[in-house]
């Protein structure tokens, strides 16, 4: 785990290490950048042995010089058997057995470089991408989140469908659909509707504020709009908020920045519709939370969020802002189809394993490479 876990990623990667260091299965060595260290700070490592990376903790580039040239060496030196990579991105050449879980699709994403704003950013990716493709090319065993994804990688590389499997993230026991007698924090907020999302600049926010702003004048502003998740882009938050501004509709949004797990239980409890505008995902975590607590959905139709949600969403093209106010417009207003899709959220969201599960069949494919 050299990389820096954030969102759902890391949510799924705590939960793996508090399940996998209870396993008697396995003797279990960590290799981390101590920056990551709050990420160990709940979890009962008693038992585990963790090496820290000086070079990768200092910047990018030296993340990928310590994995590619010294991680081989440190697991030959440590006896290990498999390595289970989570991070996307692992040793090319490695003389040992090795799982590659692909977690994101965003570097293969041509569109990623427009939306991207920091110079930085946007000249990695390239780099991001060859790694991560040479990375699954040469694993023993590739994980996806999605067919999607998985689909993407088979049709474009040199990956045997034999050696991958399609593994769909964890739903969280936190997010349930058992209603809380506890008073809502955000009562005096609704009837709202409800979008969950890190402000990176391609999650498609202003498109998203805009589209809501006409649904919502045609319903005589009966709505709030509520933005749960953190600022990653100081110009892009500027463009969204200038968004707000430009309809003169502060009044009807309202941009809540980073939430806890408790608040965003209540935001979905309570919301009468979630929007999820993000034009690029492998598998939603958001979407996951959302269906675990029977949340009514609308969001788009690209990548991989067909593949999340199956049935239990209303899907709109990302890019025409006509389709997606006419569907959020349809759908807000709409007791009834809201509640079909009530239903069909719980539906869905019960076919998806928790994180238990999802720790027990990635140990699978673990111990099958250990024992051929």
């Amino acid at each position: 785990m050299t990389g820096t876990p954030s969102g759902g990623s890391l949510t799924q990667i705590v939960y793996m290490l508090k399940y996998l260091s209870d396993t008697k299965e396995i003797e279990l060595v960590i290799y981390s950048k101590k920056k990551n260290i709050p990420v160990f700070k709940n979890i009962n490592l008693k038992y585990c042995k963790i090496h820290y990376s000086w070079l990768s903790n200092t910047f990018r580039l030296g993340r990928v010089i310590w994995e590619q040239l010294f991680l081989p060496f440190y697991v030959i030196w440590d006896g290990i058997d498999v390595l289970f990579c989570p991070g996307d991105i692992s040793p090319i050449y490695s003389s040992i057995k090795k799982v590659q879980w692909i977690g994101t699709i965003g570097p293969f994403w041509k569109k990623m470089k427009k939306y991207e704003t920091e110079f930085l950013r946007r000249i990695q990716y390239p780099l991001q991408k060859v790694l991560m493709s040479k990375s699954a090319e040469r694993a023993d065993c590739v994980i996806f989140e999605s067919e999607y994804t998985q689909k993407y990688f088979l049709k474009r590389y040199n990956i045997s469908k034999d050696k991958t499997k399609v593994i769909n993230i964890g739903k969280d026991e936190f997010y349930t659909s058992n209603k809380s007698n506890i008073k809502s924090n955000y009562s005096d907020q609704q009837p709202y509707a409800l979008c969950v999302s890190h402000l990176y600049p391609y999650k498609n926010i202003p498109r998203m504020i805009k589209c809501f702003y006409q649904a919502n004048k045609k319903l005589d502003n009966k709505y709030r709009l509520l933005i749960a998740g953190a600022s990653k882009s100081k110009e892009y938050n500027k463009s969204i908020k200038k968004e707000i501004d430009n309809h003169n509709y502060s009044k009807y949004i309202t941009l809540l920045g980073s939430v806890s797990k408790e608040s965003l239980k209540d935001l979905y409890q309570n919301t009468e519709l979630l929007i999820f505008p993000s034009p690029c995902e492998n598998f939603a975590y958001i979407l996951v939370e959302a269906m675990s607590m029977g949340v009514p959905i609308v969001c788009s139709n690209t990548t991989a969020m067909p593949d999340t949600c199956k049935d239990a969403a209303i899907y709109f093209n990302p890019y025409n802002s006509d389709d997606m106010t006419k569907v959020i417009y349809n759908t807000m207003d709409n007791p009834e189809e809201k509640r079909k899709l009530k239903i069909k959220s719980l539906d869905r969201a019960s076919s998806l394993p928790f994180y238990r599960e999802v720790t027990q069949i990635t140990l699978n494919c673990i111990m099958k490479l250990i024992d051929e």
